[in-house]
């Protein structure tokens, strides 16, 4: 009856092991298409030389789709660049402008991702994938 006893306990702790090899690689895949909705947003925002509405909303839909969250529970940083009229990029060329932050544009996602084996081991079920994007923007300063 130990036996038995020990080898359930043993059991259930090899299937939380073994189970969590396809959950990492369903977590790689999602955070695979996430990284590519990111960059598409951020090529647009580079266009336009800000993250507009349409374009976070956008963004919220097709991460909220892809991951099967509500769209609320996605967060968008504050220091997100909305503004249209901050962010150009000089036609000019100055070899001291390196370190100009004119031209940067910043984003900052926090996505929630659930975890199945993680209550097992008594932790929070959801963790949150954070990506920050900071891109120079290629919309021209008029002048």
């Amino acid at each position: 009856m130990k036996q038995l006893i020990v080898l359930t306990a043993v059991f259930i702790l090899l299937m939380a092991i073994i189970l969590q090899i396809p959950l990492e690689m369903l977590n790689y895949e999602r955070k695979e298409a996430i990284e590519y909705i990111i960059n598409n947003a951020k090529e647009k925002a580079k266009q336009d030389g800000y993250y507009s509405e349409d374009n976070l909303n956008d963004l919220r839909e097709k991460i909220a789709r892809k991951m099967g969250v509500n769209i609320d529970e996605i967060i968008i940083g504050v220091m997100t660049t909305r503004y249209p009229d901050i962010k150009y990029r000089p036609n000019v060329y100055d070899r001291f402008s390196e370190y100009d932050n004119r031209s940067i544009i910043y984003l900052r996602v926090s996505i929630p991702f659930k975890k199945l084996i993680v209550p097992f081991f008594g932790q929070n079920d959801t963790r949150y994938y954070v990506v920050e994007k900071i891109a120079t923007s290629e919309r021209l300063e008029n002048r």
